[in-house]
């Protein structure tokens, strides 16, 4: 199976500056923190606490219907830098749904976006302006799983900040060199 090709550093960058807001920070929060693509667009303001900067997973989203995670070890929380946490207050500054069980990026009526209303129209088109080639959700879980193995984070933090059952996985299939 082919690699993702990993976009760290200034590749990054560019890729941010092609996105307008909403978009990037959905972008900057997934690379961030490694959540699976339906986490994400399930995560609430409930969620997240932004004074400690932490984030909770405790569902996913899938075609527009709620679900359990993946796995049980996918109910996890997981540590915010301040990066993150000031793109996500200023997010919620932003958004006219910002109550505690609104979604953090759900649509103009405050239901999920769906996960290809936003890959195939926004960050495919946005990567190849970007000089990127083409661009995955997943693939951002793979960066994300690399870049700590590159700060030399333990691996077994790694793995339950990515929600892996297995430590094997992380380090065999998500964690490459940067």
């Amino acid at each position: 199976k082919k690699k993702p090709a990993l976009i760290a550093g200034s590749e990054f960058a560019k890729l941010l500056r092609e996105l307008s807001e909403t978009h990037r920070t959905m972008v900057s929060l997934i690379a961030a923190t490694g959540l699976r693509i339906g986490e994400l667009l399930a995560l609430r303001w409930s969620s997240l606490d932004l004074q400690v900067g932490t984030l909770t997973v405790r569902e996913s989203v899938f075609e527009g219907h709620f679900q359990a995670p993946k796995t049980q070890r996918a109910l996890r929380t997981i540590p915010l830098g301040p990066h993150a946490v000031n793109a996500l207050s200023e997010h919620r500054a932003r958004v006219t749904r910002g109550g505690e069980d609104d979604l953090v990026f759900g649509n103009s009526k405050g239901a999920p976006l769906r996960e290809s209303k936003v890959l195939t129209p926004v960050l495919q088109p946005a990567a190849e302006r970007a000089g990127l080639g083409r661009v995955t959700w997943h693939q951002f879980r793979h960066i994300h799983s690399s870049l700590l193995n590159d700060l030399n984070v333990p691996a077994k933090i790694a793995q339950e900040q990515l929600g892996h059952a297995s430590i094997s996985t992380t380090l065999n299939i998500y964690t490459h060199a940067v």
